[in-house]
């Protein structure tokens, strides 16, 4: 259940002094910027915005004036809140953008909303906002060359959608990227076990099996050689675990045994990367599901 509690101050001295103290938790757990690539300051109003604007929230990831892959995909991630939102963190669906979406844009990605961060749940001293996390799997050859601006939205119950952008350098920096060897795109991926938001049972000796699709636009599945997986973190990120490389079924599914007993019963996201021997180029996707005791 979701509900709004009313404005919690009331005189302009006391909300002067919230908005400052949860301006000072943000800069805490967001990472520092350059001022001359900074994201915009604040969310801001898109289709059907109302009310007051209450938002607190980051871009992680890409950082600003990043340079994204021109090939493959780059995931698109941080943090959302909505500081009058009580029993979760305000925020419903997600989705990257290549200009505004009421301005003639063009949506890159559609994401997830209320991911794990207990970075977040812990710096805003709220249990409910430790769900804050939003991420897309975006892909590299939707952004041109050159620096450009990405549109992050967040739709709020009730409050429609908020907004909030990121520079990044697409194609290499400016720089058309080479084709790959055969010509051929970034493989076409899915997640069919677990489903989004799935409720995962940990039991004893219980095993869940992750599944999905992997093939290569022109090759095929014959164009994939591995799919790995990783669970609580990207690869390389210093935080995930690496669950290991999937069955390849030889007709575009692959398939992942795991124990969820060796992993905190709480929300969880697991990444998958698969790889194309044809180009050489790796996309990666992600799904959120919930492990129970």
């Amino acid at each position: 259940m979701r509900v709004d509690i009313p404005r919690a101050f009331s005189t302009p001295k006391i909300l002067f002094a919230a908005a400052a103290s949860l301006a000072l938790i943000a800069s805490v757990v967001a990472p520092a910027v350059a001022q001359t690539t900074a994201q915009s300051s604040g969310w801001q109003g898109g289709p059907g915005a109302i009310l007051d604007n209450t938002y607190q929230g980051f871009i992680d990831q890409p950082s600003n004036g990043a340079t994204v892959p021109g090939s493959g995909s780059f995931v698109v991630g941080g943090w959302f809140v909505d500081t009058t939102a009580q029993g979760w963190a305000g925020a419903d669906a997600m989705q990257v953008w290549f200009g505004t979406m009421d301005g003639g844009g063009k949506m890159l990605a559609q994401g997830i909303a209320g991911q794990y961060r207990p970075d977040v749940g812990k710096a805003l001293g709220n249990p409910f906002y430790a769900y804050s996390g939003f991420s897309a799997s975006v892909s590299g050859g939707s952004v041109p060359s050159g620096a450009q601006t990405l549109y992050v939205y967040m739709h709020t119950g009730g409050k429609g959608w908020w907004f909030k952008t990121v520079s990044v350098n697409g194609g290499g920096g400016g720089v058309n990227p080479t084709p790959p060897p055969s010509g051929g795109g970034a493989p076409v991926v899915t997640i069919t076990a677990p489903t989004e938001n799935q409720n995962v049972r940990a039991s004893g000796s219980s095993t869940f099996t992750i599944a999905g699709t992997a093939k290569d636009p022109t090759t095929g599945a014959a164009g994939i050689d591995s799919v790995d997986v990783w669970i609580n973190g990207e690869r390389n990120s210093g935080s995930g675990t690496d669950l290991g490389q999937a069955t390849l079924n030889g007709d575009g599914t692959w398939s992942l045994s795991f124990s969820p007993t060796k992993f905190p019963s709480t929300h969880t996201n697991i990444y998958v990367y698969a790889h194309s021997k044809t180009t050489g180029q790796t996309t990666e996707v992600l799904r959120g599901f919930n492990i129970q005791g």
